[in-house]
């Protein structure tokens, strides 16, 4: 099996970079007739692997809206209402958890230790598993 990856890391010839973005998260995802959701409305980095989760509630979430609300314009803000905070803290979670995951020098050190000592706990997201989904 050793060889076998050795073998296809060499057979590569054109390696390139996939590069992340980010930005701040923008309570605002709809204009007119049209809105967005998942990593359209709200990107994040991968480092909490929520991208699809998110997603998920937020057409669970744009659903009840459309079923609830009076006309359209109406849904669409009371769907950004409903998902802004939690998809803001998924994505800021999501950057944090970049900067711990690729910290080096003493901070990589201390990430090392605390993790070796307390375990996963200490990243603390209990609030993201199993949460209800506001409106639904």
């Amino acid at each position: 099996a050793h060889a076998d990856l050795a073998a296809l890391i060499h057979a590569a010839t054109d390696w390139r970079a996939w590069p992340l973005y980010q930005r701040k998260p923008k309570p605002e995802w709809s204009r007119g007739p049209v809105t967005l959701l998942g990593d359209a409305a709200h990107p994040m980095l991968p480092y909490l692997a929520q991208g699809a989760s998110m997603a998920l509630e937020d057409a669970a979430v744009l659903a009840h809206s459309v079923q609830t609300q009076p006309d359209i314009p109406t849904a669409f803000h009371h769907y950004e209402r409903a998902r802004y905070a939690r998809t803001a803290r998924v994505v800021q979670t999501a950057q944090r958890n970049a900067w711990i995951f690729h910290a080096s020098g003493p901070v990589r050190m201390a990430r090392d230790a605390v993790l070796g000592l307390k375990g996963t706990e200490v990243l603390g997201m209990p609030w993201l598993y199993g949460a209800e989904v506001g409106g639904v």
